[in-house]
């Protein structure tokens, strides 16, 4: 045998051996754009909100009461040199709160010059849905007409609720009696 044929068989042999051993190209994956959300709790119903819909979440707040409001504003809180007018949420929407004190949360939404903060029972945390999660179908809560759509998530569906349709309403921003 040649020397260039004993040096093709070495390297056939050499890539041969290698190809047994080597593991192929990774899958590739599908990427699916995704939504940061705020899971919350009002009313016995779960809801999302999209975090960039919310300043900031507090504990309840100390609070002034204010004279001649509706009963669901609670008071006024100096939030970090600036006043917040804090609404209960459930009550706003004609029912109650039904966690302990120590559960609720404030969110705090900072919307089109308007400043409030909303009464929730509860806040889960952030969640990161795929957008293709997300179905244009009226949801059958009691913030029905404050919500776009609903989220499946893991045979769940969850209302997404858009601040800015709550904000936009007569009967949330007329508060004097």
């Amino acid at each position: 045998m040649s020397k260039v044929k004993k040096l093709f068989s070495a390297i056939s042999g050499v890539a041969g051996r290698f190809s047994e051993t080597v593991y192929g190209l990774p899958a590739q994956k599908q990427i699916v754009e995704a939504r940061k959300l705020i899971a919350f709790n009002v009313l016995g119903y779960d809801y999302l909100i999209p975090l960039d819909e919310v300043s900031e979440i507090l504990e309840l707040p100390e609070s002034i009461k204010l004279p001649r409001v509706k009963s669901w504003i609670t008071g006024l809180a100096n939030v970090r040199g600036r006043l917040l007018p804090i609404v209960d949420l459930a009550a706003f929407l004609g029912g109650s709160l039904c966690s302990t004190v120590r559960d609720r949360r404030v969110l705090v939404l900072d919307i089109n010059s308007v400043y409030v903060g909303v009464i929730v029972d509860s806040v889960q945390g952030i969640k990161s849905l795929p957008v293709d999660q997300h179905q244009s179908v009226s949801s059958q809560c009691p913030m029905a007409r404050f919500t776009d759509g609903i989220f499946i998530e893991e045979k769940q569906s969850l209302s997404l609720f858009c601040a800015r349709k709550l904000i936009e309403d007569d009967q949330f921003m007329t508060v004097a009696i």
